[in-house]
């Protein structure tokens, strides 16, 4: 009888340990990018991916958080579906980010690699650095120098055309201004943007500046969707934002200047934006004074 008892005790305890959820392991999820193990024929993609966890990451800042996942990549996959696309002994040097950039710093053994291996490594770095918010490029050095046998130095994930399905058309570079948190002023903040298929280089950037800076002490100066810009197009080096007429309601003065001004600079910082006008409702609108190409370089930084 104590037997019986025993072994349904036992039974019990075994249903309710199959019956426990499973719990999640602790930290936020991210994604590391390696070199794919390629089959026979040669096919399939360039790259694969591993997930990774980050305890404690909402804590951490971004530079922070980049530095964990680079030490992650450049332990390996850890399994034998993957390779890393990294030299043996190279390690993480420094690690920084600003103006939506990460620039990494790997020992002199990366500096090895050259032609589709330099090309891979790049962009397991690159993809697997651009998934956090706020690093939309990244530039890789070893011991402190560039690599001269690369088309570019400033890399991004549109860059990585690595399927045949990609939507990107290809990367931009802009100045985007965002007001000092600490003076109001309008300051220059350089970053790549990705400019996908169907997407112009305008609506680009008024997608990034609604979503605001990447750190740097800055604050974002356009509201979120609800800023009412119609349309906005170039034609003859002049740049045409076509406004609400909502905008003009009077007790939105102040936050009007600002984030027009803030638009307005953004647009000149475009190659062959040379100037910006604004219409309101599809006509001409005089009563709104834009910067000139000339006003926008003298705040660069």
């Amino acid at each position: 009888m104590k037997r019986s008892i025993a072994l349904l005790a036992a039974a019990l305890l075994l249903l309710a340990a199959c019956a426990a959820p499973t719990e999640e392991p602790a930290g936020g999820a991210y994604e590391l990018y390696y070199a794919a193990r390629l089959n026979g024929s040669g096919g399939g993609d360039a790259l694969t991916v591993r997930e990774t966890r980050v305890a404690d990451d909402a804590s951490l800042s971004t530079e922070q958080l980049a530095e964990r996942l680079v030490t992650a990549l450049l332990q390996g996959p850890g399994d034998a579906f993957a390779l890393s696309p990294f030299p043996g002994g190279t390690t993480l040097q420094k690690l920084t980010v600003a103006g939506g950039r990460a620039t990494v710093d790997l020992s002199a053994q990366y500096a090895r690699l050259s032609n589709v291996d330099l090309s891979i490594a790049d962009y397991c770095l690159t993809l697997t650095l651009t998934q956090l918010d706020g690093v939309y490029a990244v530039r890789v050095t070893a011991n402190g120098r560039e690599l001269p046998y690369r088309k570019t130095q400033l890399l991004t994930a549109a860059d990585a055309l690595l399927s045949t399905d990609e939507d990107v058309i290809r990367p931009i570079n802009v100045s985007l201004y965002f007001p000092d948190a600490e003076t109001g002023e309008l300051r220059a903040q350089a970053q790549t943007l990705a400019l996908y298929e169907g997407q112009s280089r305008f609506s680009a950037v008024l997608d990034a500046l609604k979503r605001g800076p990447a750190g740097d002490n800055t604050l974002r100066a356009l509201p979120d969707a609800a800023f009412p810009v119609l349309s906005g197009r170039t034609e003859d080096g002049i740049c045409y934002v076509n406004l609400d007429g909502r905008l003009l309601r009077p007790e939105d003065e102040r936050l009007r200047e600002l984030a027009l001004d803030s638009l307005a600079r953004s647009l000149l910082s475009l190659d062959g934006v040379d100037e910006v006008q604004f219409l309101v409702d599809g006509e001409a609108a005089p009563q709104i004074a834009a910067p000139t190409l000339a006003d926008a370089e003298g705040t660069e930084t």
